[in-house]
């Protein structure tokens, strides 16, 4: 009787663990979905409301069922990542997802897409920061003619006042 209480006990601890990082999933995913375009993230956040419900089940399936807790917990939060893979492009983190079995990592690579994603936001950012500044500051072409025509007369009475030609 005492096995099967330590191997109950066991059960839920593994599933309760299995919900805790399935819900850290589920919040990197808002906070990476905080920081996407309107499309994008209207997109990833259909895909994971159906996995948030899944998550929520999993927590409400703790004391009854544990495995199916624990099942249902990784397979929301592997539908998170592999969400997060599909909103952020990134193939190779796709394939090292579909290695990794552990939903801790799950949380983490999500998290880390999301600072890839806030650095391309901010590349982008400076790019098109630098693309204004540089329109406002280069001279159009007639600006440019009338600079080069000015520079050429200076130069033109320089080498007369000195008696070159």
């Amino acid at each position: 009787m005492a096995r099967a209480n330590e191997v109950q006990r066991r059960e839920r601890r593994e599933a309760r663990k299995a919900v805790a990082e399935a819900k850290r999933a589920g919040r990197e995913t808002r906070k990476l979905a905080k920081t996407l375009s309107r499309d994008a993230r209207a997109s990833l956040e259909a895909v994971t409301a159906s996995a948030q419900e899944d998550v929520r089940a999993a927590r409400r399936e703790l004391d009854a069922n544990p495995q199916r807790a624990k099942r249902t917990a990784k397979r929301a939060a592997s539908r998170l990542e592999l969400a997060s893979v599909r909103a952020t492009s990134s193939g190779d983190a796709r394939r090292k997802a579909l290695e990794d079995s552990d939903v801790k990592r799950r949380a983490k690579t999500i998290k880390r897409r999301r600072a890839q994603a806030k650095r391309a936001r901010k590349m982008a950012e400076f790019v098109a920061f630098h693309t204004i500044a540089a329109s406002i500051t280069t001279p159009t072409d007639r600006e440019q003619a009338e600079a080069d025509l000015k520079r050429v007369r200076r130069l033109g009475r320089r080498t007369a006042r000195f008696g070159r030609s």
